[in-house]
């Protein structure tokens, strides 16, 4: 099998292979495999670029359990949860909205700043490499003593290098920065400018307006190692709202009472530590709250006892001096009867006139409008009122998702403060209803007890004066005693209440490692290879999509019936000659056009002497090279064979063999010349070469005079074959004019250069004027073994026909004048 024949065979598989859109595709990525191997290479370049210089961050993770009946305490305390699931649908505290509310608080503004001012993170410390610059914390070789009262530049960055001798160069050079107080909190000024270098032994305070600090090393310096680091402070807001924004607080199923921490930070030590003292911060303030609580029961219970301790005392001094001036000792039957009566009656009214303090308590609380505190519990007092209790749980609710709204001032116009301030109104005028029901119940209470109280001690007056004293100091001194003892068992039970309290929540996970969350490395890699992979083939589809040539064989086939006749390849590195087959006749880049020369044989149909045309498209597909090409073929069998350059707007046969005439085919026409004069020799004996001439002004007349017939039919009486150098139909239609003389037209089709709807235009108008032996060469295929070879047949074509691809004006005007010198000088 000759070259010629593989290549072919390569070209018609590409065409097979073109048939279907992705195939093509794939086909021509796997010519191109090493722009795939190049893109892949580069794309896990920057991906492993990426990877090693990108900051990592890390996830860290806590988890905390709470009660499931959340809300519960115990105690006296304790007996407001009991109420809680007896009153959920009235909008008690049940768990699982506490629940809700301590994921709120958790990561509230409060309980951040207080996490953040138990740890040392004001100041941040950064080790300094080629690159990138990493966030160290524990591991850092120096530690900042800073003084908290002297203000401290912001947010700008204090650069060390510490000398092997352990001597410290420090040095800033800083624009628009911020002078801030810790102690005030807030900014002092700002300045434009700071800059100062200075090498300081460790310890040395270094003090001016703007900061105050000296720096000592630790147990991680190391004389040997590459000593370059940094810091900068930071102020207390901006820490709690970087670290509110890295804080994720979240119910992981609902039907559990389990809050998940997550923390996102570039330094692991420095989110375990804000993750675990947050935990810790937490469970310290929400036992505070419990006990503020039992505090206020206390405080109240004091209250009540200090006044009560003062009559109690006096009550006991006058019953022990009248037992001793009178030698009182007991008292009759009858006298401890009443006495007992009254005692009855007297504890009655003691817990009556209490429980009316606290009644009257609550009255003014609602009516004072204090909502910063929660009300103490009616049952510290021992008040068993269902609806009472209810409503002060609603309250207290109310009041505690109020203020865990930190991130809104409580005096705004926000719409989740106005709901709630709605709500705590309505609240508190049901509880001002009851408690003023409950207050007028009591006074008639009271009323009714203390006309009893009376009437007994009408009967106490009828006894002896003695002994009517005597009963009088001892109810009075039993009455006291009762009241003081009352309060102490109430007071008693709240303390043990307080000291019994213990956070609702514990961390049952607590913050020890993290995940590497960013760079995720192996994505980023599995992205890299399909980028690398994509993007060639991305190219490659948009190219294959947008493009409007020709680049297979089937789709000429697909436009036409006439036959494809041959195949020219690309052989511009091997045969770089415009005189290829003349000049290597045996080489495998002449074998395309004997085959050529064989089926225009066929063709013609035994023609003695054929007229053969080539034509194209549009310029620089290969018309010339191919004519010339084609003629040579049939003069190396010994045809005498001519070309006859009729492409009268742009001829170049003329440069082809370096011609120094410019006689041609216009000055036989024009009646100058004969025939001899204008036929030219070439290299080779039986090839001879008839030029356009000069360039006329009326080209399409000139194609159509009867001269030109004149000479094609003189032409064939004395060569074999005549090849003829057509224009481009594409732009005009001057072959028509001569398609009676012509036996076999070729149209070239050059590859991966001919427009697909240029060419389908051509063949369309080819076919209308019924022209004679079309046949179709398809020329300079890139394909096969020579993928590598560039475009480069130089046509040096420049064409006119008036479509802007050719000479200009002065070209025109140039040929116009010789060829008026001609006829002028023909006529005289």
């Amino acid at each position: 099998m000759t070259q010629t024949e593989i290549k072919r065979q390569e070209f018609q598989q590409m065409d097979v292979d073109d048939s279907i859109d992705i195939k093509k595709i794939i086909f021509v990525g796997l010519r191109n495999w090493y722009w795939f191997v190049i893109c892949s290479l580069i794309a896990g370049a920057i991906a492993y670029l990426y990877n090693r210089y990108t900051i990592p961050v890390y996830e860290v993770k806590s988890t905390i359990l709470f009660e499931e009946e959340y809300g519960k305490s115990s105690g006296v305390l304790g007996e407001l949860g009991s109420q809680a699931n007896v009153f959920q649908g009235l909008g008690g505290m049940n768990s699982m909205r506490n629940i809700y509310n301590q994921v709120v608080i958790i990561s509230s503004t409060p309980i951040v700043a207080k996490t953040l001012q138990k740890l040392d993170f004001e100041i941040s410390y950064y080790s300094l490499g080629r690159i990138k610059e990493t966030e160290a914390y524990k591991s850092i070789p120096f530690r900042v003593i800073w003084d908290r009262k002297h203000p401290q530049l912001l947010e700008s960055d204090f650069y060390l290098a510490i000398q092997p001798d352990g001597k410290i160069q420090i040095s800033a050079d800083l624009e628009d920065v911020t002078v801030y107080n810790y102690d005030e909190n807030n900014v002092v000024k700002t300045l434009s400018t700071i800059s100062f270098s200075r090498t300081i032994e460790p310890g040395v305070r270094l003090t001016s307006e703007v900061f105050s600090f000296k720096i000592l090393l630790n147990e991680h310096f190391n004389p040997n190692a590459a000593n370059t680091y940094k810091f900068r402070f930071h102020s207390t807001g901006y820490l709690v709202e970087k670290y509110r924004e890295a804080l994720e607080v979240s119910l992981p199923d609902d039907n559990t009472t389990i809050i998940q921490l997550l923390l996102h930070d570039y330094n692991m030590g420095k989110a375990i530590d804000f993750l675990n003292k947050l935990a810790e911060v937490y469970q310290i303030d929400n036992l505070s709250k419990k006990n503020e609580n039992a505090n206020r029961t206390i405080q109240f219970i004091n209250s009540q006892l200090q006044s009560v301790s003062d009559s109690l005392n006096i009550s006991e001094t006058r019953m022990e001096s009248f037992q001793s001036e009178n030698q009182v000792l007991d008292i009759s039957l009858q006298s401890q009867q009443l006495l007992n009566q009254m005692t009855e009656l007297d504890n009655e009214r003691v817990a009556m006139v209490t429980q009316n303090k606290y009644y009257h308590y609550l009255k003014d609380y609602i009516v004072k409008n204090q909502e910063l505190e929660t009300v103490v519990a009616p049952s510290a007092m021992g008040i068993q009122d269902p609806l009472l209790n209810s409503l002060i749980l609603q309250l207290n609710d109310l009041i505690t998702q109020k203020s865990s709204q930190t991130s809104i001032r409580q005096d705004s116009e926000h719409p989740t403060i106005l709901r709630l301030n709605a709500q705590i109104e309505s609240v508190k005028i049901s509880l001002l209803e009851n408690t003023n029901n409950i207050i007028q119940q009591s006074d008639i209470a009271l009323t009714d007890l203390n006309s009893r109280i009376r009437r007994l001690e009408n009967q106490v007056r009828r006894l002896p004066a003695t002994e009517r004293n005597y009963v009088n100091i001892e109810r009075d001194y039993k009455l006291n005693n009762e009241i003081y003892t009352f309060l102490l068992q109430k007071l008693s039970e709240a303390q043990i209440a307080m000291a019994s309290n213990t956070s609702d929540s514990q961390v049952i996970e607590i913050a020890a490692g993290g995940n590497l969350v960013a760079p995720k490395t192996k994505i980023i890699y599995i992205i890299a290879l399909l980028l690398g992979l994509g993007f060639p083939m991305g190219i490659i589809f948009l190219r294959n999509f947008f493009n409007n040539k020709i680049e297979s064989q089937e789709e000429v086939e697909a436009m036409t019936n006439f036959p494809i006749i041959g195949h020219v390849f690309h052989n511009e590195r091997e045969f770089a000659s415009r005189t290829l087959v003349l000049d290597k006749p045996n080489s495998p880049a002449s074998e395309p056009y004997r085959a050529i020369r064989n089926k225009l044989n066929l063709m013609t149909k035994g023609k003695q002497h054929p007229v053969i045309s080539v034509t194209s498209t549009f310029p620089k597909e290969g018309k010339s090279y191919n004519v010339i090409n084609i003629a040579s073929s049939f003069a190396l069998i010994h045809k005498k064979t001519v070309i006859l350059d009729l492409d009268l707007r742009n001829s170049k046969m003329s440069e082809e063999f370096k011609l120094k005439s410019d006689l041609g085919v216009v000055n036989y026409i024009i009646g100058e010349s004969g025939i001899d004069e204008i036929t030219f020799a070439t290299k080779h004996p039986w090839l001879k070469l008839i030029p356009a001439g000069p360039i006329p002004p009326n080209p399409a007349e000139m194609l159509a005079d009867s001269k030109l017939y004149e000479l094609i039919e003189k032409l064939k009486e004395k060569y074999d074959v005549i090849i003829m150098d057509t224009p481009p139909i594409g732009f005009v239609a001057d072959l028509f004019q001569l398609h009676e003389v012509i036996d076999s037209n070729l149209f070239i089709v050059r590859h991966k250069y001919t427009h697909k709807q240029g060419l389908e235009t051509a063949l369309d108008e080819m076919s209308k004027h019924q022209l004679k032996g079309i046949g179709i060469i398809i020329n300079n295929i890139k394909g096969g073994r020579n993928r590598n070879a560039g475009y480069g047949y130089g046509y040096g074509y420049g064409y006119g026909y008036g479509y802007g691809y050719g000479y200009g004006e002065k070209d025109k005007e140039k040929s116009k004048r010789k060829v008026l010198k001609i006829k002028e000088d023909q006529v005289g």
